[in-house]
């Protein structure tokens, strides 16, 4: 994973309203991962790994599992907050992710929540192409230190 960018300290609560806690920008996607990927989670669905059978259903060419930008998603938010930090996450797929595509995973938190190191942190998690269609988004809630072990890996 590369291009990791945290916003400066010091912003106030309405500018951490919109600006991300963390932006990473993930290699492009390969035939190679989906290839993997459906042998690894079991799931070789022909739309994924065969271009006949997606063009058959309508696709110029094959699509990435949408579990495989959750996991990417979800690796994201654990590099940042370290290992078991990630108590709950759940996303929903809004748009295909196709070979070649560049991800973008975004992650902010609700200026309203402010983290205190004692209750769970939510956090918006936001998956988009270099188009800027947005591909997945879902929700995490973080442990209660996750937050400031995210802005100690950013700096």
């Amino acid at each position: 994973m590369t291009d990791a960018t945290a916003p400066p300290p010091g912003r106030n609560t309405a500018e951490a309203a919109v600006a991300p806690l963390v932006t990473f920008t993930l290699p492009p996607v390969t035939r190679t991962d989906l290839a993997l990927y459906a042998g690894a989670s079991g799931d070789h669905n022909p739309v994924h790994i065969d271009i006949d059978a997606a063009m058959a259903a309508g696709l110029d060419d094959v699509i990435a599992h949408g579990m495989l930008s959750m996991a990417w998603a979800g690796r994201v938010l654990e590099q940042i907050t370290g290992p078991g930090s990630v108590q709950a996450y759940r996303i929903r797929f809004t748009a295909p992710v196709r070979v070649g595509d560049k991800l973008t995973v975004t992650v902010t938190r609700d200026g309203e929540q402010q983290p205190d190191g004692t209750t769970p942190t939510d956090v918006d998690v936001l998956v988009a192409n270099i188009e800027g269609q947005v591909t997945a988004r879902g929700t995490a809630r973080l442990s209660p230190h996750a937050l400031s072990a995210a802005r100690s890996r950013s700096t």
